[in-house]
C-alpha cells in the first residue's frame, strides 16, 4: 500500500481554524448585543466617557447625584477643597521663602 504525501495538510488545516475563529468574532463583533453595550451610542460606552469627561474636568470622581457644573468663583470647590478633611487638595511649602 502506498501512502500519499501528506505534506502541507497542517497548514491547511490551521488556515481553515483560523478562518472559522475570524469569522465567529467578527459575528460577534457585529451583533446587536455588542453593539448596544460597546458601539459607538453604547450604554458601557457612554458611561465611560462621561465619567471620563467629569473627572478630566473637575479634578476629582463623580458622585451620584453630581451635576456637570461646578461653581469655580470661591475656594470650596470639590476640584480644590476636600470637604472631608477639611484641607485643600493642592500643597505649598510650610513657611515661606526667605
Amino acid at each position: 500500500m502506498v501512502l500519499k504525501n501528506q505534506r502541507g495538510q497542517t497548514v491547511v488545516e490551521y488556515i481553515l481554524l483560523l478562518t472559522v475563529g475570524i469569522s465567529l468574532v467578527y459575528t460577534f463583533y457585529r451583533s446587536q448585543a455588542y453593539q448596544r453595550l460597546f458601539g459607538e451610542n453604547g450604554t458601557i460606552g457612554q458611561a465611560i466617557k462621561t465619567e471620563s469627561e467629569f473627572n478630566y474636568r473637575h479634578a476629582y470622581p463623580r458622585k451620584a447625584g453630581d451635576i456637570n457644573q461646578v461653581d469655580y468663583g470661591g475656594a470650596t470647590h470639590p476640584s480644590y477643597y476636600d470637604a472631608l478633611s477639611g484641607q485643600t487638595r493642592f500643597f505649598g511649602p510650610k513657611e515661606p521663602y526667605q
